[in-house]
């Protein structure tokens, strides 16, 4: 399998994971494990899927708890934002100009974010970074290398001053503060797979404290990236 189009399946995956939990979605990550397999391997990411198997059958019965363990770390509860501006230690002189920067990214590539979601959500950086993978391949069955090169350098970029700053934190959160084993294993898997992808990439500034009160009172919406 091509290694960007594994990444950009791997993205996919963990954005759809990431969203809010329905029956449906639990039945399509199934669907998508063996594929996501395939990827992972072609990667050279050994990264045993059993227990996620296992979890999402268990949660097809309590879809109930997943549901309230979304809202409870994610949404209402806060007590793991799954907006990366919610881990600015100066959020409020800063977060302007990083949601600025976010959709500048997004509006490059003739992209735009579209109800219900905000642009620094998690579901729509990995949206991205899958978009990103799979022009990238796209454009070398063309013989871009210009295009590669442009593709290649947002990619790197994007995880240098986004994504790779905030996973590590919002993993460690959910690790923490969650009570359900779903969450807890998807951030496993999430960490493993970006640690690869931003192992060569130099100069990331790690975010390391969430306030909470930095996100109440928020009111960013947007919504899907198409």
């Amino acid at each position: 399998m091509n290694k960007n189009l594994a990444k950009a399946f791997v993205y996919r995956f963990l954005s759809f994971a990431f969203t809010y939990p329905t029956e449906e979605l639990l039945e399509n990550l199934k669907g998508a494990i063996p594929d996501l397999e395939k990827s992972l391997k072609a990667l050279g990411i050994n990264y045993d899927l059993k227990k996620l198997k296992e979890l999402i059958e268990v949660y097809k019965e309590k879809i109930l708890d997943l549901k309230g363990e979304y809202t409870y770390l994610f949404e209402t509860g806060l007590k793991a934002p799954i907006r990366e501006t919610a881990y600015e230690l100066e959020k409020a002189g800063r977060r302007v100009a990083e949601m600025s920067d976010i959709n500048g990214f997004y509006r490059a590539f003739g992209l735009e974010i579209k109800d219900f979601l905000e642009p620094d959500n998690l579901v729509a950086e990995l949206e991205f970074l899958s978009f990103l993978n799979q022009k990238i391949y796209f454009l070398k069955q063309e013989g871009d290398k210009e295009g590669v090169s442009i593709c290649q350098e947002a990619y790197e970029k994007f995880l240098k001053d986004h994504l790779g700053r905030w996973y590590e934190i919002f993993t460690e959160r959910v690790k923490q503060k969650g009570e359900e084993e779903f969450y807890k294993e998807l951030v496993n898997l999430l960490k493993e797979f970006l640690d690869k992808e931003t192992e060569k990439i130099e100069g990331i500034v790690k975010l390391t404290k969430y306030v909470v009160e930095n996100m109440q009172g928020s009111s960013w919406k947007c919504g899907f990236m198409q």
